[in-house]
């Protein structure tokens, strides 16, 4: 059902080839402007059309690139039995990342910090529906800006030994991140890929200092790039979806054809997050006709061009954990389920647009990728799931309640909720009258309770926090 092959076709084969040519004009007419010395000379020593900072990208230059890029490569995690390949149809789910805000039913919404942090990657490692950790999981603003994206680092080392995404939001962080990998791989990864990181152009068509440095870093090491225009209809991008979707390629391309020109062969993922602006907030809106669109014709460009896709996730506008949250997060998990999508961001826990972390969200997240997970494996048609004889022996008029067949089978076949549960108003209102978020916020404590510490060798232990505390004396620049 959710396999790439069956994936549906928002666009026709010859609307993917209208958005690739008006990618290429865009590349090659207009251009992008990159904020990146080194960068600009390596593309100027390729060929490409440099005015300043203006780089004009020749088409057949950008596809060579694209080209070398692998199509599938392998994810080594800290613990060896937790890594993952990308891009070979296996789902790579992760927490959300990035928000600055913290929220639970017991301490309300809050600024978020470290403590935050350690509990989301806590809850990632427990729960057996999300194979991948984001660093960054809020931010934890209760320490310095400096150097607390190495904190937040060494939380996804620590407390998890799954397969992760680094937090590294420019040159030095990334260069952070790497060390702390080859520390926490035993001294040296070498030309394996250990991570991933993610890189955001400036939209509209700039790449800025600080992203390319990070994808400069990263591609120099072997690890994988996810990149991944933030383009906002009406905003950052034009207001209609196809020109959103040309955009966006032209980006991302740019971005993996840098990447290839600093290490042939560096992983490289086609990145979507497109959705609507809500020109009554200018906020973004998520759960739209647009986003949807934006995650299944991503995907088909994604195939167009041979590359592992990110899109979509757990995403929701609204404020609080409501309907309003539901329906956003559904519509979006259902176009990200149905596209094939090979790596999720936000895949639980995105709530007010992705500016805060719920736990109860992450909890209602993990039960929706539960049953989705079960979707996946589609129905049964074992002689016994076909159940003739048990037909035979009711009888008609018969019920299957009590039937032996039902009792044998129903705790297997039957999904029964922990979250959304089923009484008649009366009982409910006599147990309390307890909601959906409440149940939510029991079941991602009881979920905290189960984690179990994965361990780390004291020696690397040690030798991460004294890189730490080696770094902290010499911070990267605030404007890094």
């Amino acid at each position: 059902m959710f396999e790439r092959e069956n994936a549906p076709k928002v666009l026709t084969d010859e609307q993917v080839e209208i958005v690739h040519e008006q990618a290429m004009r865009i590349l090659e007419e207009i251009g992008t402007e990159v904020l990146h010395e080194r960068a600009r000379k390596l593309l100027a020593e390729a060929g490409q059309k440099v005015d300043g900072d203006r780089v004009r990208w020749d088409r057949a230059f950008v596809m060579e690139q694209v080209a070398k890029a692998p199509a599938r490569f392998r994810l080594r995690a800290r613990n060896p039995e937790r890594s993952l390949t990308v891009g070979d149809g296996t789902r790579v789910w992760m927490n959300v990342g990035g928000p600055p805000f913290a929220s639970d039913l017991d301490a309300g919404r809050r600024s978020g910090t470290m403590a935050d942090h350690d509990t989301i990657v806590k809850l990632t490692q427990a729960t057996d529906v999300l194979n991948c950790v984001q660093a960054g999981a809020v931010e934890a603003t209760d320490l310095e800006v400096a150097v607390r994206h190495m904190d937040m680092e060494y939380s996804a080392l620590r407390w998890s030994d799954k397969p992760y995404v680094t937090y590294g939001t420019s040159g030095p962080r990334a260069r952070d991140g790497l060390r702390m990998a080859e520390i926490a791989q035993g001294g040296s990864f070498g030309d394996d890929t250990v991570l991933m990181g993610v890189v955001n152009p400036n939209s509209p068509l700039i790449w800025d200092f600080r992203m390319t440095d990070a994808l400069l870093a990263w591609a120099e090491a072997n690890q994988a790039i996810i990149v991944t225009p933030f383009l906002l209809a009406g905003a950052t991008a034009p207001v209609s979806v196809a020109a959103g979707l040309a955009q966006q390629a032209a980006e991302a391309l740019s971005g993996v054809a840098l990447a290839q020109l600093v290490r042939e062969g560096a992983p490289c993922l086609y990145g979507s997050f497109f959705t609507a602006t809500d020109m009554r907030t200018g906020s973004p809106a998520f759960g739209t006709p647009e986003s949807v669109f934006g995650v299944l014709a991503g995907a088909q460009l994604a195939r167009r061009y041979g590359l592992p896709y990110r899109g979509g996730g757990g995403l929701a506008s609204s404020n609080a954990v409501d309907a309003q949250a539901a329906a956003e997060t559904q519509m979006m998990l259902w176009a990200t389920l149905l596209a094939g999508t090979d790596v999720v961001l936000h895949a639980a826990g995105w709530l007010e647009g992705g500016l805060t972390a719920s736990l109860e969200k992450f909890a209602l997240d993990v039960e929706l990728l539960h049953q989705f997970t079960i979707q996946a494996r589609g129905i049964g048609f074992s002689p016994e799931e076909l159940a003739f004889e048990a037909l035979a022996e009711t009888g008609p008029g018969g019920l299957f309640l009590a039937s032996p067949h039902t009792m044998a089978h129903f705790k297997e076949w039957l999904y029964m909720s922990p979250l959304f549960q089923t009484p008649d108003f009366a009982t409910w209102e006599t147990a309390g009258a307890e909601s959906t978020a409440q149940r939510a916020n029991a079941a991602w404590k009881k979920l905290l309770e189960s984690y179990q510490d994965p361990g780390l060798d004291p020696a690397v232990d040690e030798e991460l926090r004294a890189y730490m505390d080696r770094r902290r004396q010499d911070p990267p620049e605030p404007e890094d």
